[in-house]
């Protein structure tokens, strides 16, 4: 039986239920650095990247969050802070935001939601983590590499010849999600094309052979949970 991924089902009807609809358009941002941090939020249509500047300047993607992703003003009890990062609207989109003070009234208040909520907290937390990893010890190509793995969890598709990542990714957003420039991608996926892992065809990877993208990078084959890009 396949793995499944966790999802915090009852959070997430808890945030559309209490919450209020908000439509954005592609290439509008939910909040910027320095927004007070006051909702949680959740994607109910469309697709958010949440990034944040490198000191040299370029952007790096956290996360790609689509249905049901989770963001925003994260933990419990947390004081009241700014936020680090950008959300950005990849494309049209249906957002709900629901305060946080009281979001956390009602996750404190309800044993069921409290150990959901934290369950999901530390799959994000391992998560992030390993993302860091694979970027610090095996360098940009690493990060490639961990990319495609978790771009096939998230959106693959079993076709003949491998797994199709089926969703449109310019080599920015590439560039974006592996904390890079776009020419350093260009370079790395002309090599992984050479070395026949992986196709590109109208902006759609397919990975032909995962197992090498593994090897690159000493995969430790994390849960499902925690190989994404959300």
């Amino acid at each position: 039986m396949d793995e499944e991924i966790f999802k915090p089902v009852s959070v997430v009807r808890l945030i559309k239920e209490k919450g209020k609809r908000i439509i954005f358009n592609k290439g509008e941002y939910v909040f910027h650095p320095g927004d007070a941090a006051e909702y949680v939020y959740c994607v109910d249509e469309g697709e958010i990247f949440i990034s944040r500047m490198q000191e040299d300047g370029k952007e790096m993607i956290t996360n790609h969050l689509t249905g049901d992703g989770i963001f925003g003003a994260l933990g419990i009890f947390t004081p009241a802070r700014e936020h680090t990062t950008y959300a950005k609207v990849r494309c049209a989109s249906v957002i709900y935001k629901f305060d946080k003070r009281q979001f956390d009234q009602f996750i404190m208040a309800n044993d069921e939601l409290k150990m959901e909520w934290m369950h999901w907290l530390d799959i994000e937390r391992d998560r992030n983590a390993s993302k860091l990893r694979d970027l610090f010890l095996y360098g940009k190509q690493g990060a490639m590499d961990s990319i495609l793995i978790r771009l096939c969890n998230s959106f693959g598709v079993p076709v003949r010849d491998g797994v199709l990542i089926d969703t449109q990714l310019t080599n920015q957003e590439l560039a974006g999600l592996c904390g890079t420039s776009r020419e350093v991608v260009n370079r790395m996926l002309a090599g992984l094309k050479n070395d026949g892992i992986v196709k590109v065809e109208r902006k759609y990877i397919t990975v032909l052979d995962i197992q090498a993208l593994r090897r690159n990078i000493n995969c430790e084959r994390c849960t499902l949970d925690v190989c994404q890009v959300f």
